[in-house]
């Protein structure tokens, strides 16, 4: 059969097999499912797995079992380290007592789930939005109590949760598991190589536009006679480090399960790639056959998974009025009484800034009384991707690079972005740290072509004091700005860069 798949490729690069494509818009990532979680058992390899996601800068999605945590601090403290960090760790609820959900009544299944989520909210301090249903079993029951629990995700497998699956545009999204690390016989696992893992993943990117590989601790444990040991087996272990260096190599990003809809793209991949796959499931073909096969392909640009982040020129928005405004600024019938003690994503801006940025008391672009803590050349535009602490639902779809990064769900996408404000001869260059003037959902003029809908001051755009110096803002009456973002990357030197600001969102504990 090697001939006959070599002979295939043959064909189609010398054209005379022409190409067409897979219509599913594709994720190009994967998400890794790590089942059974659980105190006192195998809790060394559970740890490992964990541990090793964390070392690779890999994010990874766990599935707790609500009636079987809570006692065990190797895990439980583990969990707790990893939560809220790069890279992220993604709790998911899997049953309380990891039952068939099929055998147990609406009522029941309603309680299991809500159970599981107030056990890992009192522990962790998060409820999980995925479910991942035990023995990947579900009904119509488990569907309405899914909805009645406000999930979003479900994780099952193809074969209880067929395609076609809608990953864009949808509210609920089902991402079953289509790809694994091990492989259960009977009673015992068998743990795959990361070239048969991998031969999967590129196979379920073909049917169905996104991978989620599905684990399991026994796989990763050593076994004695019958039984797992709670002994890490370190073979498995460095296997699993050589797949997510593949994915990675080959250009694919490793989100977690509730990511993987926020990571649309276009990317397609062949559809006659599908023999291969049937082959390799037949067993017709090895795993290191077809691994070898798309890995010619890559080479030959015939298939390309490479994370489609588009080369973005951003939009120049000409002809905008600009204002300033200041940190510290008291509230004001110029500023409709809305003083700048705090910015939308810094409870604390005044104290983080460190001081009041008189505009009447200047040291340079500096403030005269102190050295500041973050850069002087800011701005604030109207749109904001928090709304009382909450990413707003629209932020994914509009911003420009919302799928540069995996965000932390307490991670601002606009806070610390560049812009280059051009009058004139002169351009400066600056962070967005606030939300205004006076509007704070204007998407279509922020990352579009409209003119702002601010009707109060008719301004697009409020500047810093440093860089209404910089660019002389009121000089003979002309507050009249071009604007554009810009990546970080691409900012020239100049005093915008003596002091960078780093900080994330800072909301105060009520």
């Amino acid at each position: 059969m090697k001939v006959v798949f070599l002979t295939l490729i043959f064909l189609i690069t010398i054209g005379v097999i022409p190409l067409s494509f897979a219509t599913t818009d594709s994720c190009q990532c994967v998400a890794f499912r790590l089942d059974d979680i659980q105190d006192y058992w195998l809790n060394s390899v559970q740890t490992k797995i964990i541990d090793t996601f964390h070392e690779k800068n890999a994010s990874l999605t766990i599935g707790i079992i609500g009636n079987h945590i809570g006692q065990d601090p190797k895990i439980i403290d583990d969990v707790k380290s990893k939560l809220g960090k790069n890279p992220k760790l993604e709790i998911a609820n899997h049953g309380w007592n990891h039952e068939d959900f099929t055998q147990f009544s609406r009522e029941q299944q309603y309680v299991f789930m809500k159970n599981t989520n107030d056990k890992i909210s009192s522990l962790f301090g998060v409820v999980p939005s995925v479910f991942i249903p035990p023995f990947n079993t579900i009904n119509n029951d488990t569907m309405a109590v899914f909805l009645e629990n406000n999930f979003q995700y479900i994780s099952a497998n193809v074969t209880q949760d067929p395609p076609p699956y809608i990953i864009k545009n949808n509210s609920i999204h089902h991402l079953p598991g289509t790809a694994k690390t091990g492989n259960l016989h009977y009673t015992y696992w068998y743990s795959e190589n990361y070239k048969q893992t991998f031969a999967e993943i590129v196979s379920s990117l073909q049917k169905y536009g996104y991978v989620i590989i599905v684990m399991h601790p026994q796989e990763y444990s050593i076994r004695q006679d019958l039984s797992y040991s709670n002994t890490v087996d370190e073979n498995q272990i460095h296997e699993l480090e050589l797949l997510i260096d593949e994915i990675r190599n080959d250009g694919l990003k490793i989100v977690t399960i509730s990511n993987v809809p926020k990571n649309i793209s276009n990317q397609k991949i062949p559809v006659w790639a599908s023999n291969l796959f049937t082959w390799y499931d037949k067993g017709q073909i090895s795993e290191n056959e077809v691994y070898d096969a798309i890995k010619f392909m890559m080479a030959n640009k015939i298939i390309n998974l490479h994370s489609q982040i588009p080369n973005i020129v951003y939009p120049l928005h000409q002809n905008i009025r600009a204002t300033f405004f200041w940190v510290g600024e008291p509230a004001s019938q110029d500023n409709q009484f809305v003083d700048n003690l705090s910015s939308i994503w810094d409870d604390k801006w005044l104290e983080h800034f460190g001081g009041v940025d008189d505009p009447e008391s200047r040291n340079g672009y500096f403030p005269a009384k102190f050295v500041p803590l973050e850069n002087p050349f800011y701005f604030a535009l109207p749109y904001a991707d928090f709304i009382n602490g909450t990413r707003a639902p629209d932020a994914y779809k509009i911003v420009y690079w919302s799928n540069e990064k995996n965000w932390a769900d307490s991670e601002s996408m606009l806070k610390n972005k560049w812009i280059m404000i051009t009058k004139g001869d002169k351009t400066a260059y600056a962070q967005w740290e606030d939300v205004e003037p006076f509007v704070y959902d204007d998407a279509n003029y922020v990352f579009g072509n409209n003119l702002p809908k601010n009707n109060v001051n008719h301004s697009g755009l409020d500047v810093s004091p440093a860089v209404s110096d910089y660019l002389d803002l009121y000089h003979d009456h002309n507050n009249v700005v071009s604007w554009q973002f810009i990546d970080s990357d691409k900012v020239p030197d100049g005093p915008w860069k003596k002091i960078i600001t780093t900080s994330q969102i800072f909301m105060s504990p009520s």
